[in-house]
């Protein structure tokens, strides 16, 4: 099945705003069997509204709009849907006051500009919003059925998941089984070179997904045994490097992992800052096995509370390998907890040499009967290069508990 695709705001065409919510439904209206096949993002105004409605393919019989559903001046939407559908809207009083008691219990003021947001058709129907303000609308006339959402992606996903693409999926006949497998620590051209001789099923597609942190597998297939044997043959290969499925973060898989090995765990961070602190206690139930860190940034700190050696430090510099581990055991052993984490590193843009360029990073890990201290070279962006440390702390970590 073709679908129809409209995003409408001024932010995403001057660049202010990067359209994740096409992409997002583009990936999910594929595993029902359907694809996009025609999108038009366009300013928040009558003309060009309607414009977009005009010029629907005649092959396209629904048709996912996303954005302009506020309840300010500049969110149009919902009237010119009204008047291009010749339906009418009715205010919901009930909804009027369901949405006033939401506003009380979070303490705001609800503005009169949100009953704009109270209104349904008098035909059409309504989209449940069970985590916003603004409804969804359902329209259909002779061409095409419009489904409208807000531009907030997790109301949209809401909507997605729960309404429109059980909608789809009835109305698909061919099927399209799809799967998305994670990996980190690994290059997109060694995961081809490891998966190479199993490519030989024309029924099977792929695509690789690279980012900082990791590459992510698209693999679909319109069988969906051929799916199944094919992930059976290269799960096994990439298991140093797989973590999880779909859009799982490392984090929550590691998590998961900590808890079952009944293991405490602290972190000692120099170059990422907190980062590794911040996306373990990201994931529920962290605080069982988390039990603290320390931010040492200055190397007087990395003294005073990890009880690094001074000397250490003048022999071989703050981002050593040295340093790291002593790190990683100063902070189990202040924390007293099972493991310890560390990260030393030169984010940049300055502050390298030659023997010590920037992106250059040591990652310590230290326990009872276990310490060893992992290097890498990352970028040149200091954003980045916290990030890419953190990921990699995140699957030493995650490698270390799994053997």
């Amino acid at each position: 099945m073709k679908i129809g695709l409209i995003t409408i705001g001024a932010e995403l065409l001057n660049g202010t705003r990067t359209d994740t919510n096409a992409s997002w439904i583009g990936q999910s209206v594929e595993s029902t069997g359907a694809s996009i096949n025609w999108h038009m993002t366009v300013n928040d105004n009558y003309d060009s509204i309607i414009n977009s409605l005009d010029n629907v393919p005649i092959d396209i019989k629904i048709v996912l709009c996303t954005g302009g559903l506020g309840p300010t001046h500049d969110d149009i939407t919902p009237s010119v849907l009204y008047k291009y559908f010749n339906d009418k809207p009715l205010f919901d009083q009930k909804y009027w006051t369901t949405l006033k008691e939401k506003f009380k219990t979070r303490g705001i003021e609800i503005s009169e500009s949100n009953k704009s947001q109270a209104m349904i058709p008098q035909n059409g129907k309504i989209i449940p919003n069970p985590i916003g303000s603004a409804r969804g609308l359902h329209f259909k006339n002779n061409n095409f059925q419009l489904f409208s959402m807000p531009g907030v992606p997790s109301e949209m996903k809401l909507m997605m998941n729960n309404y429109i693409l059980p909608i789809i999926d009835k109305k698909t006949q061919k099927k399209i089984y799809v799967k998305l497998i994670r990996t980190t620590g690994i290059m997109e051209s060694s995961i081809f070179d490891i998966i190479e001789p199993y490519l030989n099923n024309n029924n099977i597609s792929l695509a690789f997904l690279p980012s900082f942190t990791g590459v992510d597998l698209r693999i679909s297939s319109n069988i969906n045994d051929d799916l199944i044997i094919f992930l059976d043959k290269i799960l096994p290969l990439l298991s140093k490097y797989y973590y999880a499925d779909d859009h799982i973060e490392l984090e929550d898989v590691l998590g998961e992992v900590i808890i079952n090995k009944k293991k405490t765990i602290s972190t000692a961070e120099s170059c990422t800052g907190g980062l590794i602190s911040n996306r373990l206690t990201n994931t529920p139930k962290s605080s069982s096995y988390f039990k603290g860190g320390i931010i040492a940034y200055s190397n007087s700190i990395k003294i005073k509370l990890l009880n690094v050696n001074q000397e250490i430090i003048n022999k071989y510099g703050a981002v050593s390998k040295e340093v790291a581990l002593e790190m990683a055991q100063g902070i189990r052993k202040r924390m007293n907890v099972d493991i310890g984490l560390s990260t030393t590193g030169i984010a940049g843009p300055g502050g390298g040499s030659k023997d010590k360029p920037i992106g250059l990073v040591y990652i310590g890990l230290s326990t009872s009967n276990f310490e060893k201290v992992f290097k890498f070279n990352f970028s040149k962006n200091r954003k980045t290069n916290k990030l890419m440390t953190s990921q990699a702390a995140l699957n030493i970590l995650r490698n270390y508990l799994n053997d």
